[in-house]
Parts: structure tokens; C-alpha cells; sequence
């Protein structure tokens, strides 16, 4: 009887040692308790034409002391895109968001924020293009009715670029165009001289026609840059949307040609006008 009494009280410190052992120990942390912070994000997306229109964006985050988060964002139209999420706190907390057009990245950009633990943190970034695009300026903008405002022909991406036919096309019964004007900078940079083969405005079909070419060829100019501008007049809303054509099947003049006349793979990206 006294040996199995003490077989009682060695199993009962034995088992008070594993205690005091474990309480030494620090706990394991679950996800819910560890110290989080919102991320609020937006994004401004130009307009793609119906046949190449951007889908999703995929945002990444990375940081030391944190799995790596990754969010899809489905995009259903242009302009605004904002979603928001939680995101283990800590310092230089690394976003990285592409826009994508089905499984080709369009657009990329990249930031760090300093994440506190409860509080807010706001997240916009300028996405660039990884891509040969041409596309409108401001990419998302509100008017008054009866106003001008102006939206710029800007080339982005782009490798030798030598020759640019492109059509720009409206609601004539929401806009219209009243100026056109070149923007040569850009195309002029190497010191080619910009031959203007049509820059027409149709205001009853609603269509802008710009074709372009930088003689002589070896001055064909690589990056980013304004190539020309339009002003309108808002003359009816509430919205009204601008689209780029580059497509040469429906007109052989159009497309983004490098200096040995080969064609760019290149996206026509518009913008949408809210009218008040």
C-alpha cells in the first residue's frame, strides 16, 4: 500500500514539472492574435477595347516576419478600382500589383508602407506599363456640361517606334471635338522630323483618325511620351467613354510600326468622362 502511494506522488510531480516546463514556454501565436493592420487600395484603370479589356489585378504582399499575401481583384470596367484587406503589421511592408489581360501582365507597379497595428493604411500607386500602348490621359475624369477639357495620345513601352496610326472614336452625341494638336517632343527626341500623314476630326461619325511617321527611320524613338492632344466639349452625360483602335485588320493604316516596318504587339487603351 505505501508503494503505491508512492508511485502516486511521483506521478503527481511529475506531472507538476511538465506544468511549470510548459508555462515557461511562450504559447504559440494563432492568425487571429496577431497584431494586423487595413490596407485600403485604389487603383485608376485606363479602358481597354472590348476585344482586349483588362481582367483582374493580382496584388502581392511580402515583409520579414509575415507569409506572403496575394489578393485577386476581378476588373469589371475602367476608372476607379478599390478593395481592401488586413495585413500582419510591421515595417516596409512590400506591395506588388499587376493588371492583367487574361494571362499577359498589361500593367505593374510597386510600394512599401509602414504598417501599424489597428490603424488604416492607404494604398495608391501609378501603375506602368509593361507592354507597346498607346492610351488616353487622364484615364478617369469629371466635367461640366458644356465645358472643354483636353485628353492627351500618349505612346508608352516602346521599342524603335517609327510610324503610329491610330483612331480615337466618341459618342458624338455626348462629345465634341473642337481642337487637335501634335505633341512632337517625344517623337522628335532623337531629332527625326515628324511627317503628319492625317490628323481629321469627324464630329457626326464621332471619330478621330492620327497617323504619324518620324523620317528618317534610324531616328525612331524607344520609352514614354506624348504624341498628341485632343480638346472637347462636354455636351451630354452622364458618362461617356473614349476608345482607342489600333487594329490594321479594320483599317490598314492603323497600328505602332519600329523602324524596320515591323509591327508592335500593342494594346489601345481609352478613358472614361463623367459629365455633370
Amino acid at each position: 500500500m505505501h508503494g503505491l502511494n508512492r508511485v502516486f506522488l511521483l506521478a503527481s510531480v511529475g506531472i507538476l514539472v511538465l506544468l511549470v516546463v510548459a508555462c515557461d514556454k511562450p504559447l504559440a501565436v494563432s492568425p487571429e492574435d496577431e497584431e494586423r493592420a487595413e490596407v485600403h487600395a485604389a487603383f485608376s484603370l485606363p479602358k481597354l477595347n472590348a476585344s482586349a479589356a483588362l481582367s483582374k489585378l493580382v496584388i502581392t504582399v511580402t515583409g520579414s516576419g509575415m507569409d506572403s499575401l496575394v489578393k485577386e481583384v476581378l476588373v469589371t470596367d475602367a476608372g476607379p478600382v478599390r478593395t481592401s484587406f488586413s495585413v500582419t503589421a510591421g515595417k516596409n511592408r512590400r506591395f506588388d500589383v499587376t493588371a492583367y489581360h487574361d494571362s499577359v501582365a498589361i500593367l505593374a507597379g510597386r510600394d512599401s508602407l509602414d504598417l501599424v497595428s489597428g490603424k488604416r493604411a492607404d494604398l495608391a500607386m501609378k501603375l506602368g506599363f509593361l507592354v507597346p500602348a498607346l492610351s488616353l490621359t487622364p484615364v478617369d475624369t469629371t466635367v461640366t456640361k458644356t465645358n472643354t477639357f483636353t485628353t492627351y495620345i500618349v505612346a508608352h513601352h516602346v521599342d524603335s517606334l517609327c510610324t503610329i496610326g491610330a483612331k480615337l472614336r466618341f459618342d458624338p452625341a455626348k462629345l465634341k471635338v473642337t481642337e487637335l494638336g501634335r505633341e512632337d517632343d517625344f517623337l522628335k527626341k532623337n531629332g527625326g522630323a515628324v511627317t503628319q500623314l492625317q490628323f481629321s476630326k469627324d464630329n457626326t461619325a464621332g471619330e478621330v483618325k492620327l497617323v504619324l511617321g518620324i523620317f528618317p527611320a534610324a531616328k525612331s524613338v524607344s520609352g514614354e511620351g506624348r504624341i498628341a492632344r485632343v480638346v472637347f466639349q462636354a455636351l451630354d452625360g452622364p458618362a461617356a467613354d473614349l476608345t482607342l483602335s489600333l487594329d490594321a485588320a479594320e483599317d490598314g493604316d492603323l497600328g505602332m510600326y519600329d523602324k524596320n516596318a515591323n509591327a508592335m504587339a500593342a494594346y489601345a487603351l481609352g478613358s472614361r468622362i463623367q459629365i455633370q
